[in-house]
């Protein structure tokens, strides 16, 4: 729901679509959109205002988990098209959709893209309590000087090393985003690697 401090759906979400890319520009840094998920007063507030900036009638996506207060919004605030996982361009997983089904389950089931087409392969919008305070875990690759290190909850650095076994073939693979209820936002592009752990 948004709220009396009216959320612009043209403003806030200009704002948000700013902090989405610069998140992937400079991955494993830390974003934020808090002002904008002020003004929406619903669960999973973050999810719903990145559904918000990027679907349309022509854009699918798909919830896990148990969330249908969250499907149901991104269906009649923006007129995304529901789908399965492996045919929607986001998937949004809200806090606690591992008791559903395992991050391997997951990134096999979503679309990678096409060598001629890498561009028709899903975005994952993972939803995490936060973006620190878990083992430190070096990253490298496109948009980072040498390495950069992170401190992801175990939950979180679960997604990038899964993610990376999976030895998709470039340019083909998925972007992941980290996000919080309070709106922080981390992007890790499908070409970034985990370089180990300290």
């Amino acid at each position: 729901m948004i709220t009396e401090n009216q959320f612009d759906m043209v403003f806030d979400c200009q704002q948000i679509f700013k902090a989405l890319m610069n998140a992937l520009a400079r991955p494993g840094h830390i974003e934020t959109m808090a002002p904008q998920i002020e003004k929406l007063e619903t669960d999973h507030a973050a999810l719903l205002a990145a559904g918000l900036t990027l679907l349309d009638n022509w854009r699918s996506f798909y919830v896990c988990g148990d969330a249908p207060e969250l499907a149901q919004e991104l269906k009649e605030m923006t007129y995304g098209v529901p789908a399965e996982p492996e045919k929607a361009d986001y998937v949004f997983l809200p806090r606690g959709y591992q008791n559903q089904k395992s991050i391997r389950e997951m990134l096999e089931s979503v679309k990678i893209g096409t060598l001629p087409e890498p561009h028709k392969s899903a975005t994952l919008f993972i939803e995490l309590d936060q973006l620190c305070g878990g083992p430190e875990t070096t990253l490298t690759g496109p948009g980072i000087n040498g390495a950069i290190t992170v401190t992801l909850p175990e939950e979180g650095r679960q997604w990038l090393v899964e993610r990376q076994a999976m030895a998709f073939e470039f340019p083909c693979g998925v972007e992941l985003y980290f996000i919080t209820p309070q709106g922080q936002i981390m992007g890790i592009p499908r070409k970034i690697k985990v370089g180990g752990t300290r």
